[in-house]
Formats: structure tokens, C-alpha cells, sequence
């Protein structure tokens, strides 16, 4: 018999000791490959050219301070200064924008990891749902190939949903401030914090920490972090001489761009609203905010009822249903928009609740067919009609899982 080298003797150790590690690095270093392949194209974006450059090409000739002053680009102050910011960069803006996006993907893995640690206690389940959050279609295209500014104030949700399930509740506030002050979008996780608060907290059973189960709640006060964090945010312009009233209306000019914009009821996504609807939004807009006001209510009536029965798993079905309940019935919905969303949906349905695997699979490829139809011309192939049949489909089939799971006091997610 051959004797084995010493060299083949080292590799296999390694690999007998460290291939879980290995594997995930490989994977990673995909990942990255991925975006480094994407990133230079700039021709499949509808908004690179046509905005971000723009932005940033502004800073470059004006400054900073001028930019700022005149508050250019429709984003809130946080994002206005990553465009600032990049401006300082002798790159084209697709470079650090695309990193910035990547790192906050990265963040986005690290802390559905440590999420889904806290459900689970299955470490190596959940480092891997944290790592294959990365090759999801919608997050590999909206940031290095769309040079979408999703994933950035998604890590912050991520970031706060895991203080809010540790019972951290004044840092969890905080970064959802970060959140919302980064996008108005991050509004569709405030509906868990109401919930929270009526139904005075969750039990904290922790696999991982194997604590007694505690429960505590948190005052109303703890709300005006929100508001405070914005606040915050917004002075850069502020102190450049934007204006208070131009900078801290940005997000109410925005809402307003459902008219002044011709957006209609949605615009490329896969919600209700693409059945017929889409042309009636002076009609139907209030209806429909008031639509979703009425399902919300329901829903935390229901968990009202069952309150002494609600633990972090279930605090993450409801994370995700009422954000996918504001993306369905809000109107002026854009085609990435449930971003959030599919990116805890997607683990949540593998690790936690197998019986919305199916709808979770319906989203992720209604998604991708959004993708399509919006960056590869996709118009021709791809039906809006049918794509939002299954993604509404979909989501209904959600609905009635969660009712039912709402109404059995006796019932958790598993």
C-alpha cells in the first residue's frame, strides 16, 4: 500500500476539522465573485444613469456643502450623503456603491444568522440561511447591478428585530430609527412594535441563553426614538442651509409622488393592484390605506387574544406577515419594496415554518420575474397579472396560516 504524503495528511486534517468553515467561505467567496461580475454594468439599471450618477457627479462639481444645501436627489438626508460622500472618490459612483451595498447584504447574513441562532439553537443551520441569503435573486441584483440602496436600510432592520427579540428594547428603537431615517420603506416593520406594545411583550424562551422565559414590555415613550433618530439625521442638510421644512418633509413629498409622478396604484409590483386597479389611484388610494389600517387591526386583535401565548418565533411570523400586508395592500408600491420581507421569509420558511415553503417559493420567483420584467426587458415575456395572481395567491394562503395559528392559543410555530 502507498504511504500518504505528509501534504495530503495536512489537507485532510484540514478538511476533517474546519470543512463546515471551508464550504462557507467558498461560498462567500461566490458571492463576492457574483458582484464583481455585476457591478460594472451600468446599462441594465433604469436609475443609475439617470439619477446616482447624476447625484454624484452634482457633489463633484458643487461640493458637498452646496449639494447638500440644495438637497439634491429625492432621498432623505442619510442616503443624500452617501452620494456626498462618494462624490469624494476618484472612481466611477458604481464602485463604492456597490460595496456599499455588498457590506450591508453582509450585515443583512451575519444578523439573520444570529436571529434564526436565537429561534433555533441550530448553529450551523443558521450560519448557512445567513450565508444563502446572499445568492437570493433579488438581493444579487438590486444592489450590485441595480445600484438599489435596499440592502442598506434592511441590515438595520435586521440589526433591530434581533435587539427587539432579546428584549433590548431601547436599542431595538434605535435602529429602527437608523432604519426609517436611512427609508421611508422600513414603515412596514413599525406595525410589529404596535402589536408589541398592546399585547405587553412576548415570552423570551431562548434555546441558546436557556433563560426562564421572561416577559417584559416597554413604555410608548420608547416610540419617540423614531422621530428623534430622524431628527437627527436630517441635520447635515440642515446645518448646509437646506431648509427644516424641505429636509424634514422629504418622506411626505415622497408619498406624494403617487400623483405628481403618474405612478398609478403600483409600479412593478406584484401586489393587488396590478388586477385591474392600477389606473384608478385617485379613486382608490384612501380605500386602500384604510384597507390595510383594517386587516392590522384584526391581526393585533387577534394577538391581543392570545397574548400570554406569544414567544420570538411568533413575533417573527407576524414581522413578516404585516410587512408583507403593507406591501400588498399600500398603494405605490415599486417592484422592490419587499425586500425585507423575502429576506426573513425566506429562512423563517426552511428553519422554522415549513407549511409556507410553497408560498415562500411563489414570492421568491414572483420576485425574480419582477426583477426581469424591470432590468432585462423582460416586458414582452413576463405578465404582471399572472405574476401578481401568484404573488397575491401566495400571500392568502399566508393570511390563513397565520389566522389559524392566531386563533389556536395552544398552537406555536414549528
Amino acid at each position: 500500500m502507498k504511504k500518504e504524503l505528509a501534504i495530503d495528511r495536512f489537507l485532510k486534517n484540514i478538511i476533517n476539522k474546519y470543512m463546515y468553515e471551508i464550504c462557507l467561505c467558498l461560498l462567500l467567496l461566490a458571492a463576492v465573485v457574483i458582484r464583481i461580475k455585476f457591478a460594472p454594468e451600468t446599462t441594465l439599471s433604469p436609475d443609475y444613469n439617470d439619477y446616482y450618477k447624476v447625484w454624484v457627479d452634482y457633489y463633484r462639481e458643487n461640493g458637498i456643502i452646496k449639494g447638500l444645501g440644495n438637497a439634491i436627489g429625492d432621498y432623505y438626508v442619510p442616503l443624500n450623503v452617501m452620494y456626498a460622500l462618494c462624490s469624494l472618490l476618484p472612481v466611477e459612483p458604481w464602485l463604492p456603491l456597490s460595496i456599499v451595498a455588498f457590506i450591508c447584504e453582509l450585515v443583512s447574513a451575519v444578523f439573520i444568522f444570529k436571529i434564526f441562532y436565537l429561534l433555533t439553537g441550530r448553529k450551523h443551520h443558521s450560519m448557512f440561511a445567513g450565508i444563502a441569503t446572499l445568492f437570493l435573486p433579488f438581493v444579487a441584483f438590486n444592489g450590485s447591478l441595480w445600484k438599489q440602496v435596499d440592502a442598506l436600510y434592511t441590515c438595520f432592520l435586521m440589526i433591530s428585530l434581533y435587539k427587539l427579540l432579546k428584549q433590548e428594547y431601547r436599542a431595538s428603537f434605535i435602529w429602527y430609527g437608523v432604519a426609517f431615517a436611512v427609508k421611508l420603506q422600513s414603515i412596514i416593520f413599525l406595525p410589529i412594535y404596535l402589536i408589541l406594545y398592546i399585547t405587553e411583550g412576548f415570552h423570551s424562551y431562548d434555546r441558546v441563553l436557556k433563560d426562564s422565559g421572561k416577559r417584559n414590555t416597554f413604555s410608548i415613550l420608547e416610540f419617540l426614538w423614531i422621530p428623534a433618530v430622524y431628527f437627527i439625521a436630517g441635520l447635515p442638510e440642515v446645518l448646509c442651509q437646506n431648509g427644516l421644512k424641505r429636509t424634514y418633509l422629504s418622506y411626505l413629498y415622497q408619498t406624494r409622488e403617487l400623483d405628481t409622478e403618474g405612478y398609478g396604484m403600483v409600479s412593478y409590483f406584484p401586489n393587488l393592484y396590478n388586477l385591474g386597479f392600477d389606473n384608478f389611484d385617485k379613486l382608490l388610494s384612501g380605500a386602500a390605506i384604510m384597507l390595510l389600517f383594517v386587516v392590522l387591526v384584526i391581526i393585533a386583535f387577534f394577538c391581543y387574544r392570545r397574548k400570554d401565548n406569544i414567544d420570538r418565533k411568533l413575533v417573527v411570523y407576524l414581522t413578516i406577515f404585516t410587512a408583507w400586508t403593507c406591501v400588498v395592500l399600500l398603494p405605490g408600491m415599486h417592484e422592490r419594496y419587499d425586500y425585507a420581507m423575502l429576506l426573513l421569509l425566506t429562512p423563517f420558511a426552511v428553519l422554522l415554518r415549513k407549511k409556507i415553503v410553497w408560498p415562500m417559493f411563489i414570492a421568491n420567483a414572483c420576485s425574480l420575474a419582477t426583477y426581469a420584467y424591470a432590468l432585462f426587458g423582460a416586458k414582452d415575456i413576463v405578465n404582471m397579472t399572472v405574476v401578481s395572481l401568484f404573488y397575491v395567491g401566495a400571500y392568502l394562503y399566508t393570511l390563513i396560516d397565520v389566522v389559524k395559528l392566531l386563533n389556536d392559543e395552544n398552537h406555536q410555530v414549528s
